[in-house]
């Protein structure tokens, strides 16, 4: 039996991703950018509520006044303005006469083609016979 891949919906971009089943580590983002966005967003949100505690604002005054003292010279001016590059876009090709390729499904985490069989659902492990056990019954003396 061939090995599938799950197709799902990214959660921070809602892009489409495709992972093989030996990649398969329960994902919910279709790549290392898009966890570590969502992995900072959550660890602001963990500060912030951190620092609305008692003992949050009471450490966050402390670091402010030790940044206070650390910073020697004030800047008065603004830098400059950051200026745009004129960009001219080259001309695209017609390529309407080129066949048309049936694309080739590949792996957003190790780049392999995979099949075209896709499933939805995560796989399930296979549990093997549950037994039951017995306890001895204590002997009537």
């Amino acid at each position: 039996m061939e090995p599938t891949s799950r197709l799902y919906q990214c959660m921070l971009c809602h892009a489409q991703a495709i992972v093989c089943s030996t990649c398969d580590r329960g994902q919910i983002y279709c790549s290392k950018a898009c966890a570590h966005s969502a992995r900072t967003t959550s660890l602001e949100a963990i500060r912030a509520r951190y620092q609305a505690t008692f003992k949050g604002r009471l450490k966050h005054a402390a670091c402010q006044a030790s940044y206070r003292l650390r910073v020697q010279q004030k800047v008065m001016d603004h830098g400059s303005p950051f200026t745009a590059v004129n960009v001219s876009m080259d001309l695209l090709e017609n390529r309407a006469h080129t066949a048309r390729v049936m694309p080739t499904l590949i792996c957003c985490f190790c780049s392999k083609p995979v099949s075209d069989w896709l499933r939805n659902d995560f796989l399930r492990r296979r549990e093997g016979k549950k037994t039951t056990r017995v306890r001895p019954c204590a002997q009537a003396p």
